[in-house]
């Protein structure tokens, strides 16, 4: 009797040392085993989304090779160093190990005020685990992709990456057009997720603003409460933000409190935030719903003002060597520019009329009016903060400083254009300025 309980404590003992070795793991691997069995002939877990990430360098080379180069976000910045926040890059190139990437630089805006981009500098190559899979779900195909196995994979693949919504939404796809697998799909995501066993589950959509379509997944009715409720607090939160960033709304343009967005990008934001929230009980409160269209409606007037006005203020200059009319000119921009401050387009047009103005001599040493010049330099310097590889505006940057003859300010600039541009367009124009601006301080440190 004591020898059987002896072996029966050693035994438990056993089990629980390999359990906590995760000798168990075998039986976690086991997870969604009838649905592996029926899409890849009874693998394991581990090896489907194993396989799935094996095969991912074929289908990037298979894309390169054709010249189609995917986009995505990674957590690199501009000089392709570890960021928190996500930049945009484009794949020109891969092998089994690495990938190629070039940095995408902000270079202007579209009709809605979001952002343009082109691939700025030279690629480098990265390992495939610098390829987040929250950013590789922007690139892989899933709505488009027919083939349901690999869209368990993939989803396969993400669950274990941790990334469950993804995950989930990846598998989503499959579940609702193939009735064969859409049991086993629950199945397998009530077991992976710790759901109860025998849950029903149900849609639960979000719209997804970026791509603008409505992404859905697969919940139960208890994790759908949770949802809503969360939901609520962002619609709420979010509400608030849109309402602080457009500044004052009433009475005549332009207003004590300027907006903190663009208008254009504003009006389109609130656009992609009734279709997210459209449902809310938050929206759906009258005192709130009104205040979004007073808001909207105040935008809207605005566009509608500065449409009207700021060709009326182009047409002030007759040409460039027109003085009066291009310091009229400048002058209108700059009071049509408090209405929408963060219009880049607008503030360009005001620039440049400053430029115009100041009229920096051809070879870029001196000029007319330093009045134009020193004020065309703070709207630069806004526009290129914001597009900081866009040369056009670096090299006006380097060219007004010149013109004061700066050459310490205007040297960075124009460096910083040949950097990205090298001997080509903008790159050999600020070089030639460079060589003229560097001859003059020559030459008045001779006379000195």
């Amino acid at each position: 009797m004591r020898s059987t309980l002896v072996q029966f404590t050693m035994w438990k003992g056993l089990a629980a040392a390999l359990l906590a070795a995760g000798f168990c793991g075998t039986l976690a691997a086991q997870a969604g085993q009838p649905l592996f069995d029926k899409t890849h002939k009874g693998a394991k877990e581990s090896k489907v989304a194993g396989d799935w990430w094996e095969k991912l360098p074929d289908w990037v080379s298979k894309l390169t090779s054709k010249n189609t180069f995917p986009q995505t976000h990674l957590l690199l910045d501009g000089e392709f160093r570890p960021s928190k926040e996500a930049s945009k890059f484009e794949i020109r190139d891969a092998n089994r190990q690495q990938f190629s990437a070039y940095y995408m630089a902000k270079d202007g805006y579209d009709g809605n005020g979001r952002p343009i981009y082109k691939v700025a500098g030279q690629g480098h190559w990265l390992s495939w685990k610098q390829w987040p899979g929250k950013y590789l779900v922007e690139t892989y195909p899933i709505e488009s992709n027919d083939n349901d196995a690999d869209l368990v994979a993939f989803g396969t693949w993400l669950l274990g990456e941790k990334e469950n919504d993804l995950g989930n939404r990846v598998l989503t796809v499959a579940h609702h057009r193939n009735k064969d697998l859409a049991p086993l799909i629950e199945a397998y995501l009530i077991e992976k997720l710790g759901w109860e066993k025998g849950a029903t589950l149900e849609d639960w959509a979000e719209w997804d603003p970026e791509y603008q379509v409505e992404r859905t997944i697969l919940v139960t009715a208890k994790d759908k409460a949770a949802r809503l409720a969360s939901r609520e607090k962002a619609a709420e939160k979010r509400f608030k933000e849109l309402v602080a960033a457009r500044g004052d709304y009433k009475g005549k343009a332009p207003r004590a409190k300027s907006p903190s967005m663009m208008l254009v990008l504003l009006e389109w934001e609130i656009k992609q935030y009734k279709a997210g929230y459209g449902n809310s009980e938050f929206l759906k409160n009258s005192k709130n719903a009104d205040l979004l269209t007073a808001v909207s409606d105040s935008i809207t007037d605005d566009l509608a003002m500065l449409k009207d006005n700021v060709p009326k203020a182009k047409a002030l200059a007759k040409d460039d060597k027109d003085v009066p009319g291009m310091k009229a000119k400048a002058e209108q921009l700059e009071l049509l520019l408090k209405v929408d401050p963060c219009d880049l387009s607008l503030r360009g047009e005001c620039a440049n009329a400053w430029y115009l103005y100041g009229h920096p001599a051809d070879h870029g040493n001196g000029c007319d009016r330093s009045e134009g010049i020193k004020k065309a330099i703070p709207h630069y310097e806004i526009i290129s903060a914001a597009l900081p590889m866009n040369t056009s505006f670096l090299l006006a940057l380097g060219r007004c400083w010149q013109a004061l003859e700066n050459s310490k300010n205007a040297k960075p600039y124009y460096e910083r254009v040949v950097a990205i541009e090298g001997n080509k367009g903008n790159g050999s124009m600020a070089q030639a300025l460079m060589r003229n601006m560097e001859q003059k301080d020559q030459a008045r440190g001779k006379k000195n």
